[in-house]
């Protein structure tokens, strides 16, 4: 019995000829989002069944790690970019470095394993006609305050500075506190041409007074506790 996954080259050494239908394909999912997955018949007739369209207009293709990591370079290669709804170009950043397209017009299966030399001549970059008239301030990217990593919403990067950043996060939040606290006892009196007036200078005395209560307490903490506190200095 000849196993069915012998290679194209001992396939065409042995003079075989035997085509493998490509079995993925792209659909447009209920909610109007643009995905890939199998193309079989009963594959086809369970996604229909969920509200699926199969876009057979942008042809098969094989699963490769190169498709798995550029899952629309066949729908854009084909000008099916204009399928993708705005929301999904927006959120999953396709806008913001819009990927290049080959030109060979050729779907990854057996008969075209890779895009070579010649696929990449004369490469494009991806157009979004839908994104025409999109609102300036949903467009970004939008630059992470610490790291500078671009995101494609406001609502990635706050999230993203949220889980990531969140010890940096909180320590700017408490600063800011205290800054507005200052501010605030400050701006309420206009100082004297000399500093401060005498309400300034006491509530600003009280603020110090505090922080210094804080530290020492964080030190006798620190005297009691010694092995939590250099757990603590460890773990900052």
């Amino acid at each position: 019995m000849v196993n069915a996954a012998v290679s194209d080259d001992i396939a065409s050494g042995l003079g075989i000829s035997r085509r493998i239908t490509p079995t993925f394909g792209y659909y447009r999912q209920s909610n109007g989002w643009i995905t890939i997955s199998p193309n079989t018949r009963l594959e086809r007739l369970k996604y229909t069944e969920q509200g699926w369209t199969y876009l057979e207009q942008y042809g098969a293709f094989d699963m490769t790690t190169y498709t798995a990591s550029h899952p629309f370079d066949g729908l854009f290669m084909f000008g099916g970019a204009k399928e993708m709804p705005v929301a999904q170009v927006i959120e999953t950043g396709l806008y913001i470095d819009p990927p290049l397209v080959p030109r060979c017009k050729q779907h990854l299966t057996q008969y075209h394993r890779s895009h070579g030399r010649e696929c990449w001549a004369g490469a494009v970059r991806v157009e979004f006609p839908q994104l025409e008239g999109v609102a300036k301030e949903l467009i970004g990217p939008f630059v992470c305050d610490f790291c500078k990593r671009k995101m494609p919403t406001v609502d990635a990067r706050e999230q993203h500075q949220s889980v990531a950043h969140a010890r940096t996060l909180g320590n700017v939040q408490l600063g800011q506190t205290l800054g507005d606290t200052l501010a605030g006892a400050l701006g309420r009196h206009v100082p004297e041409a000399g500093g401060l007036t005498n309400i300034q200078a006491r509530r600003l005395a009280e603020l110090e007074a505090k922080e210094e209560a804080r530290r020492a307490k964080g030190r006798e903490n620190a005297k009691k506790y010694p092995r939590k506190a250099k757990k603590n200095l460890v773990a900052s």
